[in-house]
């Protein structure tokens, strides 16, 4: 009975967004335009960056992303492909091929952030 349904697809802009969401709730993960303000969110460049290939139900998946001082770059990369694997899994029904993370930026510490605005 389920061959007789139709097809499930899931857009691309969607994908992306359940990728970003998961990077954002990754602790040490940079809040989105934290530190590149309104003119970088109006010129694209805020973290994270997400670009997704998907092909059937697999993804391969490449983020930017933004650190906060003192978090290890290692650990949170690690975390976010982690995470973006598990929730593509649990929204989407799509299987992460690979996760592609590169820490681009590392702002600083919250605090430091208050000082400098």
């Amino acid at each position: 009975m389920a061959e007789q349904r139709g097809e499930v697809r899931v857009a691309d802009r969607v994908v992306e967004r359940i990728v970003r969401t998961a990077v954002l709730q990754v602790d040490g993960v940079a809040p989105e335009g934290s530190t590149t303000g309104a003119i970088g969110s109006a010129l694209g460049r805020t973290y994270p960056r997400v670009d997704c290939t998907v092909a059937g139900d697999h993804v391969r998946v490449s983020v930017e992303i933004e650190t906060l001082w003192p978090a290890s770059a290692a650990r949170v990369a690690g975390e976010v492909q982690d995470a973006v694997a598990d929730q593509l899994e649990r929204f989407a029904g799509l299987r992460a091929d690979v996760v592609h993370v590169l820490v681009a930026r590392v702002a600083p510490a919250a605090q430091e952030l208050r000082r400098v605005q």
